[in-house]
């Protein structure tokens, strides 16, 4: 910073160089953008009174390097989470996407795994909505992925625990589903066009029609698992803490319920229980 400007405090300096770095245009646009002229006037900064240019770059040229860098890097991470919603909506609409997400949610946090966390959110509320209705779902579902991998650690229930309960204890037991499984309802077929994405093959018709999803975290690997209307109505209830009873309501009598639950224990859903009495 050049001597005439050691005056100004260190936190002034750093709230408008964290400005400039994250703002989605350029570090010229940047600086001339009222938040970060109320702090040093733009024309203070190109003569060098800021930041002192060299013998190869000006003031906002050397800006720029870090305000480039800076969206990139971003941009990587967001690249990585949310790769389906880049391979729908286009490389140049993704960039711009993601230039305005992280410009109005930028990271809070010291771990970039967090940084997508209201982006599925934040797409829904753009008008128009790059990729519509059908980018929002899938948007939901890769931070699910990424929610599912990220969950505290936990040890599943074996089959042999619930065997443990007694058939008199079965209605008002009460048993908590691990912290990875995220539950979907989605008005299209998400799942299918992602694995299709996924495998390199064509993708489905966009067309509208509802789909439910169990995504959960077994052995350090994120699975996904079609769910019937009923199984997603009744293992979201299981989710919200209702006793057995209440969450079987939820099934018709030609549902399978054994099957599920065989599958759900033996895919390590659940984590704990409290057997009623």
């Amino acid at each position: 910073m050049s001597r005439s400007r050691q005056g100004a405090s260190l936190r002034q300096l750093q709230q408008w160089l964290a400005f400039v770095v994250q703002h989605p245009r350029t570090a010229d646009v940047a600086i001339a953008a009222k938040s970060a002229a109320a702090a040093f006037a733009p024309a203070e900064v190109r003569t060098g009174a800021v930041v002192r240019p060299n013998d190869r770059m000006s003031p906002t040229d050397r800006l720029q390097v870090y305000n480039g860098a800076y969206l990139a890097r971003l941009f990587d991470v967001m690249a990585i989470d949310f790769g389906g919603v880049r391979e729908l909506i286009g490389e140049k609409a993704f960039h711009r996407v993601v230039a305005g997400y992280v410009h109005e949610c930028p990271s809070r946090h010291p771990n970039l795994n967090q940084l997508g966390q209201r982006f599925p959110d934040w797409l829904a509320r753009q008008r128009p909505v790059p990729g519509g209705a059908f980018a929002v779902e899938l948007a939901r579902l890769e931070l699910a992925i990424t929610r599912a991998f990220d969950a505290p650690a936990f040890t599943p229930l074996t089959t042999t625990d619930l065997q443990t309960i007694a058939p008199g204890q079965w209605a008002k037991t009460r048993l908590t589903v691990n912290p990875s499984v995220q539950l979907l309802a989605f008005r299209h077929p998400i799942d299918a066009w992602f694995q299709a994405w996924k495998d390199e093959r064509p993708r489905p018709p966009r067309r509208r029609g509802a789909s439910w999803l169990c995504v959960y975290r077994k052995d350090w690997r994120v699975w996904r698992v079609p769910l019937s209307a009923a199984a997603f109505a009744v293992l979201a209830a299981l989710q919200a803490g209702h006793a057995l009873e209440q969450a079987l309501g939820l099934a018709e009598g030609a549902d399978p319920v054994g099957t599920w639950f065989q599958n759900w224990a033996a895919d390590g859903l659940f984590s704990a229980l409290r057997k009623g009495r």
